[in-house]
């Protein structure tokens, strides 16, 4: 399982990470801090992303709208509302911050239940 997390908060993906080691040890774990990077690593196949929606070089949506067209599960980890979002991503998947290890191993259980039914 390869997941991206974007985030530019070094702890807060470090947290995540530790989150998704938890149930999935093997799992090999990418993070970015910008969608720059981002867009870099979603170059190779990806089995689930988690996204912070504000990070270093603007806002993670056309990386969302990449991830959506691919069919790879993502998750919005945010403090910030999703008000402006594109319409195509109203509906996406949306932990708010501050989280419990809980919402994101539920993100995680989900997002692999939609993928073995598609």
């Amino acid at each position: 399982m390869r997941v991206l997390i974007v985030e530019d908060e070094p702890i807060i993906a470090m947290e995540i990470e530790a989150i998704v080691l938890q149930i999935r040890p093997s799992a090999e774990i990418v993070t970015a801090m910008s969608v720059r990077e981002a867009l870099l690593a979603v170059e190779r196949e990806l089995d689930l992303a988690f996204l912070d929606i504000d990070v270093t070089d603007g806002k993670t949506y056309e990386l969302a709208i990449t991830l959506q067209t691919r069919k790879v599960p993502f998750t919005f980890v945010t403090g910030a509302g999703m008000a402006d979002a594109p319409p195509c991503l109203k509906g996406s998947a949306l932990v708010a911050k501050p989280f419990s290890p809980l919402e994101i191993l539920r993100s995680i259980e989900t997002a692999e239940a939609d993928r073995h039914e598609a």
